[in-house]
């Protein structure tokens, strides 16, 4: 038989399938640590509580002048009414961080919920509907008067 003396050595795999296998194993590796992270208890927050009242009378007086300043802008149509509410959230979120401390910039509203601030989390309740209904016009006076009220009754 021709041939039949020749050694014919076992038949080499690419080094392109060693190279998918390691990108397999990473690849499901990584997919088990994004759930793990992702699906994690996260902590509650922690806020600071304690008043400093010299800041708190200048910090308020500031964002009243702010808060008048927003609907002055929006009635002279220089900030849409979407816009209006979503400044007047971050005001009263900012505010409450001045003025005590309260990381309210960085919670969500059921964050808000959780904290000793209830009127804060009502306050920025009721400004949700005209920051994202997408209503284009109405009045904000009562969007206004809530936030002017929220930094006047801070304690």
């Amino acid at each position: 038989m021709p041939g039949g003396e020749t050694f014919f050595p076992p038949v080499q795999y690419s080094p392109i399938w060693f190279i998918i296998g390691v990108v397999i194993i990473a690849l499901v590796i990584g997919w088990y640590l994004f759930v793990l992270l992702l699906t994690r208890r996260r902590p509650d927050p922690v806020e600071f509580v304690g008043s400093i009242p010299e800041l708190t009378t200048s910090v308020r007086d500031a964002y009243l002048g702010r808060i008048d300043e927003v609907g002055r802008r929006y009635a002279h149509g220089d900030v849409s009414y979407s816009q209006a509410h979503h400044e007047l959230s971050a005001l009263v979120r900012s505010f409450a961080a001045q003025a005590q401390g309260v990381r309210a910039q960085f919670m969500t509203l059921d964050d808000l919920r959780r904290t000793p601030h209830h009127d804060l989390a009502a306050t920025v309740e009721r400004l949700y509907p005209g920051a994202f209904s997408g209503a284009t016009a109405g009045s904000i006076d009562d969007a206004t008067a809530r936030a002017s009220e929220l930094v006047r009754s801070w304690n």
